[in-house]
């Protein structure tokens, strides 16, 4: 019995051989072969992707503008000549619409109370708000919402404290569908608030899809700038009836479109290519503005040629392998980001592949200043990404990278990027920063200030990492906590 039971062990230990052999050689020769395709990362590609985004001929890259334009048509040249399959039908583009919006001209509007004390109200003193627009005269009847019914047939006088600033916008739609015939926001706060309120709206501002117009006029006013016996009546929050309100507003409207440019590549696993790895760097900046030293174009280098150049380097190596990843990968630039997270946010609610099958959104975002060996990876605690990123670096000390926290979590950099518009629909993510510089929004975010060398290693990184993520058996899994307080919105 003894020596069957050797001879037995003996076959299996040579069948076990026979299979392994060829699986450790085909694990070597994909890794040679990922070696290779991540070598062909380069800080020389990079300084010439970065210096064409950059160039002061790009105008800083607006959303919208011709130059972000030609940004996002030559992204897509780049694609198609990778081998990358377009994503949206026979095209790589990703139109989507926009509303520029603004209050228009305070010789159009107006604004007048009737009653103790009141007048007109100084045109510096308040501001339209847009979407409103119109003509409303009727009493002026102070109103909380949410906790009593609307004054139909009344213009609605809403105190307005600096911190619920956000929170009081939303509750417009409320009040006019209500009855009230227009609504007047009295912002409680410093005049200092009030005065970057008014600079907030006095500039053209961006949404996403067709103008909305709310049928009613709206503004927001100063609150010291109203009769005392009304100020303290809406700072007791009890009623009056002694006041009247005259208001007109007037918005102006264009629509204008943008894009996002969107590539990928098909996994190799029958079982697994319809599961999505999908990297993201936003290619608009701020385009032009106030001079400084003589220099109004706003290059936008690291914020963020530097993501968006890292983002082609990678669509190029991954490009190269002969046989990709298990899973598919998808390479996006996206606009609008400057502007409020548009292009994504666009994308999130018409994505091009499946949310529910994305396994993973990796983010870049300034990855091209600051330390020489140090990188962030914002929301690394919330799945397993951050475990797999640790053991990517593990793997690969050549890169001479170091991992840190976020530094900064009052600047809230988490909800300031296009990552956030997967993580709130429910993919995990990992966002990749270096942090913001003295030139940060600035015309000196210039080409010739980027470290290239450290950018092209944090490239190289995010190569792997995907590469890893797109091979494993199982997806990403969030952290329950994180998953609670970030998708659905609990305990933020």
């Amino acid at each position: 019995m003894q020596r069957r039971g050797s001879t037995t062990r003996r076959v299996l230990a040579v069948t076990v051989l026979a299979i392994a052999a060829p699986m450790a050689e085909a694990s070597a020769q994909a890794d040679s072969a990922a070696a290779a395709a991540a070598g062909t990362i380069t800080a020389t590609d990079l300084r010439l992707r970065i210096g064409a985004l950059a160039h002061d001929s790009m105008r800083g890259r607006a959303t919208p503008s011709p130059e972000l334009d030609k940004a996002a048509r030559h992204i897509a040249r780049q694609f198609e000549e990778f081998g990358l399959r377009p994503a949206d039908g026979d095209s790589y583009l990703q139109e989507y619409p926009l509303t520029a919006s603004r209050a228009g001209t305070p010789g159009r509007q107006m604004l007048a109370i009737d009653g103790p004390g009141g007048g007109a109200i100084d045109t510096t003193d308040y501001i339209a708000v847009p979407g409103g627009r119109g003509q409303a005269a009727g009493p002026l009847v102070i109103s909380t919402p949410g906790r009593a019914a609307p004054p139909t047939g009344a213009i609605a006088l809403v105190r307005v404290r600096s911190e619920d600033t956000r929170g009081a916008l939303e509750s417009i739609r409320g009040l006019l569908e209500g009855g009230a015939i227009g609504v007047l926001l009295a912002i409680d706060g410093p005049d200092d608030y009030f005065a970057g309120i008014r600079r907030f709206y006095g500039r053209e501002r961006l949404s996403v899809g067709v103008p909305e117009e709310l049928g009613a006029p709206i503004a927001l006013v100063r609150a010291g700038a109203l009769p005392e016996e009304l100020r303290t009546a809406l700072a007791a929050g009890r009623g009056t009836n002694a006041y009247e309100a005259t208001l007109r507003t007037q918005a102006e409207f264009r629509e204008e479109r943008a894009f996002n440019t969107i590539g990928w590549i098909e996994g190799s696993d029958p079982d697994l290519r319809g599961e999505f790895v999908v990297f993201t760097a936003h290619m608009d900046h701020v385009g032009v503005g106030r001079p400084v030293g003589g220099d109004s174009i706003y290059n936008g280098a690291d914020d963020d040629a530097s993501g968006t150049a890292a983002i082609v380097e990678l669509a190029e190596a991954f490009a190269s392998l002969e046989t990709p990843p298990r899973r598919s990968l998808v390479f996006m630039t996206v606009s609008g980001e400057e502007r409020g997270l548009l292009g994504s946010g666009w994308y999130a609610e018409n994505p091009l592949f499946p949310l529910g099958a994305t396994i993973a959104n990796l983010n870049i975002d300034m990855i091209g200043r600051n330390w020489q060996d140090t990188v962030v990876a914002i929301g690394r605690d919330e799945s397993t990404l951050g475990t797999a990123l640790e053991e990517t670096m593990i793997e690969h000390p050549e890169l001479g990278l170091e991992m840190i926290d976020d530094p900064w979590p009052d600047e809230n950099f988490y909800f300031r990027s296009d990552h956030y518009n997967f993580a709130r629909k429910g993919v995990p993510i990992l966002f990749f920063f270096t942090g913001t510089h003295e030139d940060y929004h600035g015309p000196n975010d210039e080409a010739d200030r980027i470290l290239y060398d450290k950018t092209a290693r944090i490239t190289r990184l995010i190569f792997h990492l995907g590469r890893q993520v797109a091979d494993a058996d199982d997806p990403p899994a969030w952290d329950p906590a994180a998953y609670r307080r970030v998708v659905e919105g609990r305990g933020r």
